[in-house]
């Protein structure tokens, strides 16, 4: 062989050495490159997950607090009907006692009304002894006026 001809060989081999590194240096870029674009991508996908988790829970937020200003008003709208509340609560109290008065005086009329023997039936068994509206019948009814 000659000199030249191992000039050439050797031009050669380093020529094929260069471009074997050249490409490995792109393929090595390549793949930094596809990787950066992975990462991008992976974040991108994460940035949205959390997007739509934030605006879950904003949308949880905005319920609670519809649901806390509703129960404000119906606690303020109960509120305004306790005096109603009390005051029928009184009526029925009142109407209770007038019931009690009008059955107080029945038993009244009752015990002036019944024959001396059922009378006397009543006193020995012991039945109703113990009724303020009949111990005493000849007494006159107390009209209480409202």
């Amino acid at each position: 062989m000659t000199v030249t001809t191992r000039l050439l060989s050797v031009l050669l081999l380093s020529a094929l050495l260069g471009i074997a590194v050249g490409r490995q240096q792109q393929s090595t870029s390549s793949v930094s490159a596809s990787e950066t674009a992975q990462d991008t991508m992976y974040l991108d996908r994460r940035i949205n997950t959390l997007e739509m988790r934030l605006s879950t829970i904003e949308s949880s937020l905005r319920n609670l607090e519809q649901q806390a200003i509703s129960s404000q008003r119906t606690s303020q709208g109960q509120s305004y009907r306790d005096p109603e509340l009390s005051l029928l609560r009184s009526e029925v109290e009142i109407l209770k006692s007038r019931l009690r008065e009008m059955e107080c005086g029945l038993a009244h009329l009752d015990e002036r009304t019944l024959s001396v023997t059922a009378k006397e039936a009543r006193k020995r068994t012991g039945g109703q002894l113990n009724d303020p509206c009949r111990l005493n019948p000849e007494a006159p009814l107390p009209i209480v006026h409202r």
